[in-house]
């Protein structure tokens, strides 16, 4: 069993996830989907910094949708890529908790 303890730095919470099953993911993979939201928090910083300078609201908002836009697709590639390796490894392990929680989390992504 593989337990998560996740602290964020910027975050006052936990979160603590038991899983059955290991869990595995492409390296390069997890690495390529880091950059993208790394790249997503490079432009949310410069669309606060525009609207710290004042600049046009209808240049924030087109910028706001393309950040949106970013973390979406972040988290297309998080999905693809734990259905690719963890959640195939559950069902050959039959761990309904671990399909369970994904189900929960892909409700929660898709809100």
């Amino acid at each position: 069993m593989n337990e998560h303890n996740h602290e964020h730095e910027h975050h006052n919470h936990e979160h603590n996830h038991v899983h059955n099953h290991t869990h595995t993911h492409d390296p390069k993979e997890m690495k390529k989907i880091i950059n993208r939201v790394s790249r997503a928090i490079g432009h949310l910083n410069s669309v606060k910094c525009m609207m710290e300078d004042g600049k046009d609201c209808a240049d924030v908002l087109i910028q706001l949708a393309a950040v949106r836009s970013e973390i979406n697709n972040a988290g297309k590639a998080l999905l693809k890529e734990h259905l690719d390796h963890c959640i195939v490894e559950a069902v050959a392990e039959n761990d309904t908790e671990a399909i369970e929680h994904m189900n929960k989390a892909i409700d929660q992504f898709m809100k």
